[in-house]
């Protein structure tokens, strides 16, 4: 779930730190740079000239990557729509559509519908120092190496491929020339 509260600094589990971070939620500009704390278990952006702070667990971080637009910086998308009181009001569900069941033929089969694009949250973490970018980015990938939840790679695939062969070991020792068997079985 994602925390927001007070400013605060983090004690356990800090990973990485680096104050002066601008925030941008969505097209917003949080007005106040704050610290950024990368924790084993979290994202915390804290501001103690707003005193309010943000904390997003790493399952929710769905993508990050280094990006040069709007500014250098640090790209995360959120598997939520979040709301943040006074800093960010969410995007509105259906993309502002009120009705979306008027629309016909907007949902190509396979792909998802507005509904489930709203429910994410794009984030820029900009630091005051440009250098400092792709050490965020690099203690970004550590922590969420740490929750394997929050990120799944092409070696997950695989591991739940041995799974589940392990899981259906004894089909492949069976033997057709058995006739009692398969002596029910219809040809």
């Amino acid at each position: 779930m994602v925390t927001i509260g007070e400013a605060f600094v983090p004690v356990e589990g800090v990973i990485f730190t680096t104050s002066e971070v601008k925030l941008k939620i969505g097209n917003d500009v949080v007005p106040s740079r704050g610290s950024l704390y990368l924790t084993e278990r979290a994202c915390i952006w804290s501001c103690e000239e707003r005193n309010s702070s943000i904390s997003i667990p790493w399952p929710r971080v769905g993508v990050q990557a280094i990006s040069s637009e709007p500014d250098e910086g640090v790209f995360v998308m959120l598997d939520i729509n979040l709301v943040w009181p006074g800093f960010y009001q969410g995007q509105p569900e259906n993309n502002g559509n009120a009705h979306p069941e008027d629309e016909e033929g907007e949902n190509d089969e396979g792909h998802e519908s507005d509904a489930s694009e709203a429910a994410m949250t794009e984030m820029w973490f900009q630091p005051g120092n440009a250098q400092t970018v792709s050490d965020i980015y690099q203690a970004m990938r550590a922590c969420q190496s740490l929750n394997p939840g929050s990120d799944v790679s092409e070696d997950d695939y695989m591991e739940a491929e041995v799974d589940e062969l392990d899981e259906v070991g004894e089909m492949r020792n069976l033997q057709l020339d058995d006739e009692d068997k398969f002596a029910d079985a219809e040809e």
